[in-house]
């Protein structure tokens, strides 16, 4: 009886065990199931306008923009889409990040940090970055050889304290404004510096060996730098990236004022234009528009955290902007907002074009074919109209 009683307690106690393990394969099952869930979610997409987030693991450029796309309007899958449209994206932002970086070389492009490096050689560079170099160097004020001074504003706009941002600021400190004299001497040289472009993608940086001694006694690297006009050029060619790939219904926007807008569709878009009054930012009206364009905005004041990235302001309201002049190496820049707008012309032409304007101060003179404009003007908007573009005032 005894073993009989063992015998009975050990298949009660079998009958339970298996009770409980089927309920945990059944919750494994619902988890699974949920989880199974959660990932289609996470990889399906609707169709209509929608933000891709650059999703890759390495430095990119792409916390500097904002890009949405149309899903489902080409006809093809909204989730297919969405993922194809994503790693071209991914490939793309992290791609313009090496190339446009002005101190660090990659095994895996020939960048803006390898041609600093090959003073007086010639090398080659990727078609995009050659493209890049021939429009800044039609540039009037010479800002691509304002390298040096960057890293030092660069410095400045990263201070957390005024005390900080004195150390570097030129204005505030007398040595360091001497030694920006000597840097402005050569950097506005021809003779001291310039980049001469060969055809074929080659390039030289010529460099005069008392620019080169100079530099070696400082600890100037850079020599040439887009800085923060990298967005213009990059928004050019993101947008052309997609479209090439026949991914035609997007906008590319920069969180500091430069959209490539790509839909090829007749949707209408509008673009809030933005002055500066009290030092607030105040909306003053709308640009209205359809299809493909571009829009290209420079403004002394902050409308994004970007804006913040590029400019300080002290304790006193003082702000120094990224707008910096190869005449004094100093801040200048039409007060307020001044946006260029064109259907046939890219954001990083309206800005080569415009620049030289706004620094002087004097875009009510700027004209360029194919560009419209809308400028601060005494408290209001003034209007430099093109067909296609309708401004309405608040």
């Amino acid at each position: 009886m005894e073993g009989k009683k063992e015998l009975t307690e050990q298949q009660g106690f079998t009958k339970k065990t298996w009770v409980r393990l089927a309920a945990v394969i059944l919750l494994i099952c619902v988890a699974a199931g949920a989880f199974a869930y959660g990932i289609a979610m996470l990889i399906s997409a609707n169709d209509g306008y929608q933000e891709i987030e650059c999703t890759a693991s390495v430095a990119n450029c792409s916390s500097e923009f904002i890009f949405t796309y149309n899903l489902g309007v080409s006809g093809m899958s909204p989730t297919a889409e969405k993922k194809a449209v994503t790693n071209l994206y991914n490939e793309k932002a992290a791609y313009y990040y090496r190339l446009f970086h002005p101190s660090e070389t990659f095994d895996d492009v020939v960048n803006v940090a390898a041609i600093n490096i090959s003073a007086n050689k010639t090398i080659s560079v990727p078609s995009e970055l050659y493209s890049a170099l021939e429009k800044a160097v039609s540039d009037e004020c010479r800002s691509i050889y304002l390298g040096p001074v960057y890293a030092y504003y660069d410095t400045l706009f990263s201070s957390s304290y005024d005390e900080d941002a004195s150390t570097w600021d030129p204005a505030r400190n007398a040595e360091m404004r001497a030694e920006f004299d000597k840097t402005v001497a050569f950097a506005s040289n021809d003779g001291d510096i310039r980049l001469e472009l060969k055809g074929n993608g080659k390039v030289t940086l010529v460099v005069s060996k008392e620019y080169l001694a100079f530099a070696d006694e400082v600890g100037i690297t850079s020599f040439i730098d887009f800085y923060w006009m990298k967005n213009a050029f990059i928004a050019d060619f993101l947008a052309k990236d997609m479209t090439d790939a026949g991914y035609k219904y997007g906008v590319i926007s920069s969180r500091d004022g430069f959209i490539r807008n790509f839909d090829a569709s007749d949707l209408e878009y509008v673009y809030d234009v933005f002055d500066e009054k009290n030092g607030d930012a105040v909306a003053m009206g709308k640009l209205i528009y359809r299809g493909v364009a571009a829009v290209c905005s420079l403004h002394t004041f902050a409308l994004d955290d970007v804006d913040k990235t590029y400019s300080y302001e002290y304790a006193d309201g003082t702000r120094v902007t990224r707008y910096i002049s190869i005449e004094d190496a100093l801040p200048h820049g039409q007060r307020g907002n001044v946006v260029t707008f064109s259907v046939t012309r890219g954001c990083a032409d309206m800005l080569i074009d415009l620049l030289p304007y706004y620094l002087s101060e004097n875009v009510a003179e700027f004209a360029s074919d194919g560009v419209g404009a809308l400028y601060s003007d005494g408290g209001s908007i003034s209007e430099k109209p093109l067909e296609g573009f309708t401004y309405y005032k608040n």
